[in-house]
């Protein structure tokens, strides 16, 4: 009798409690594993979504200034007004990369709220791996104004543009008193590779005659 209660009375020996341990442990690590993972790619999801939105934001700021672009001559400094309505080249606006600079309408002014018309000239350059948009209140500038600079993206390792005109594209562009009918910029990134996107210049934009007049 004392033997059968004996027999019941037995528990795990030290080798199955060592494999249950090491069962469970095995189970947990793929356990964690799994979660970790899934935890890292919701990261790397997260910050892709994040970096596209922001690729999404610096194209449509320089979509609004690209599609609103006009053949107006333009004073420096109280020079005289500049014959090319479009500046583009390396290190201009000390880019170190390409430079563009030119002038745009269509800058909302709600009632004339601010003392500005809808007119205003703007440029883009790469300083410090960052894209910035470099922009003026007034199109014709009196001497010792700054420009202000606004960073659209980081990460921008190169800048370049090229014109389209006379049925070719050509990666200069040093014709005064005309516009190109057609601009590509291509962005180099360092995650994402090149970018590029083309603007269709407005056939209304293309003549710089009356805005001449004007400046003159």
């Amino acid at each position: 009798m004392s033997s059968i209660n004996h027999s019941r009375q037995r528990g795990f020996t030290l080798l199955e409690v060592l494999v249950a341990i090491a069962v469970f442990a095995m189970l947990s690590l793929s356990a964690y594993q799994v979660m970790n993972n899934v935890m890292r790619s919701d990261a790397q999801s997260k910050d892709h979504n994040q970096r596209l939105k922001e690729i999404q934001r610096a194209t449509i700021m320089m979509d609004n200034d690209f599609r609103q672009i006009v053949a107006r001559k333009s004073r420096l400094n109280g020079e005289e007004p500049n014959d090319k309505v479009l500046q583009a080249g390396e290190y201009l606006l000390d880019s170190s990369s390409d430079g563009i600079m030119f002038v745009r309408t269509g800058w909302q002014n709600p009632q004339a709220m601010f003392p500005r018309g809808d007119v205003t000239r703007v440029g883009y350059r790469v300083v410090d791996d960052q894209l910035e948009r470099v922009w003026f209140r007034y199109p014709d500038n009196v001497i010792g104004e700054k420009p202000l600079v606004k960073v659209l993206l980081d990460g921008v390792t190169k800048l370049q543009f090229s014109f389209f005109t006379d049925k070719k594209w050509q990666d200069k562009w040093d014709t005064a008193d005309k516009l190109p009918e057609g601009i590509k910029v291509t962005m180099t990134l360092k995650d994402f590779g090149e970018i590029e996107r083309i603007y269709l210049v407005p056939t209304s934009a293309l003549s710089a005659s009356a805005d001449s007049e004007q400046s003159q």
